[in-house]
């Protein structure tokens, strides 16, 4: 009797243990975030890429994709814990680490990799009468969410030809709203900094005929002579069917997280993204450029897990 009575309750016991697994296994689950940005970019397929690949290669990890207001704001985010990961601009991520505008206060932000470059797509109707940046004084623009990276490059780019966005009637909008409002009639004008191709230009150069507006060799050189931290970039012809290439600006993008971030975590993300480089490739259009040479090239520190990485593959001294 006693033997029976041991059997069964060593029985119920071993099913309360396997009830438990499960629970236990998803309890072991880190959850964490990537800060993104608004639909229409590059940033949140980017991102939602990048959450796949960690979620795929590093065990016991479960990274969600959050829209955020963008390159400004993830910094923010990233720095004061509210994200666990981050995109951000090379320039956003300067200022945030040096504590410059339009950062009140140096931010605890480390790279654990430079990825691609942004473009600035600035875009009108075929039918507009506009060209330049000079013709859209006085005129209704989109340019993107006001925490985005976007506004904050576009305000140096009209500083450097005695503009500001004061001279616009800017609207604070997503990129996909952007493109739907300038199809509509309802803006002249769509700027947005983003991976190309882009989405939000794509759709809207199949609903309309499009037309970028025009910026010279001079001006771009002016610009880049003032704010090194920007790049010059050309549009191929075929991205978005132009009649030619489209010469414009653009800014590098890191992928960010806390300098509190252990660095067996740090190391095990870029790993994951770098031994799958490929993959990571695959991505989005913008990614395909992404190289593990090039990854260590972040205008901020890295990480020292990240850093660790790269020195073990020999592409960091």
């Amino acid at each position: 009797m006693e033997r029976k009575s041991f059997q069964a309750t060593f029985g119920i016991l071993a099913l309360a243990v396997l009830l438990l697994l499960p629970a236990a296994g998803q309890a072991a689950s880190k959850q964490m975030t990537i800060g993104t940005a608004s639909m229409g970019g590059a940033y949140y397929p980017v991102g939602t890429g990048i959450a796949s690949l960690i979620n795929k290669y590093v065990p016991g990890t479960d990274v969600r994709v959050e829209v955020t207001g963008g390159a400004v704001e993830n910094p923010r985010l990233v720095g004061g814990g509210k994200t666990d990961l981050g995109i951000a601009n090379t320039s956003t991520g300067y200022f945030a680490l040096k504590g410059m505008k339009p950062y009140p206060k140096a931010l605890p932000i480390r790279a654990l990799a430079y990825m691609y470059p942004s473009t600035l797509h600035m875009v009108t109707r075929k039918d507009f009468d506009v060209q330049t940046l000079m013709d859209l004084k006085g005129r209704r623009v989109a340019v993107g969410p006001a925490a985005g990276g976007t506004i904050s490059l576009l305000r140096r780019l009209l500083s450097s030809i005695d503009m500001s966005v004061k001279d616009l009637k800017p609207s604070y909008i997503s990129y996909k709203d952007g493109s739907l409002a300038l199809q509509d009639g309802n803006l002249e004008a769509s700027i947005l900094l983003a991976g190309a191709p882009t989405s939000a230009v794509l759709e809207l150069s199949v609903r309309t005929p499009i037309r970028f507006l025009h910026i010279d060799e001079a001006a771009v050189q002016k610009f880049l002579k003032e704010f090194p931290y920007y790049v010059r970039v050309v549009i191929p012809q075929s991205y978005y069917k132009t009649d030619s290439d489209v010469l414009s600006v653009g800014a590098g993008n890191l992928l960010i997280v806390n300098e509190a971030m252990s660095d067996d975590l740090a190391y095990k993300i870029t790993a994951a993204l770098y031994n799958h480089v490929g993959e990571f490739q695959k991505v989005h259009p913008a990614t395909k450029v992404v190289s593990l040479q090039t990854a260590p090239n972040a205008v901020i520190p890295l990480h020292p897990g990240a850093e660790r990485y790269y020195r073990e593959k020999g592409v960091l001294k």
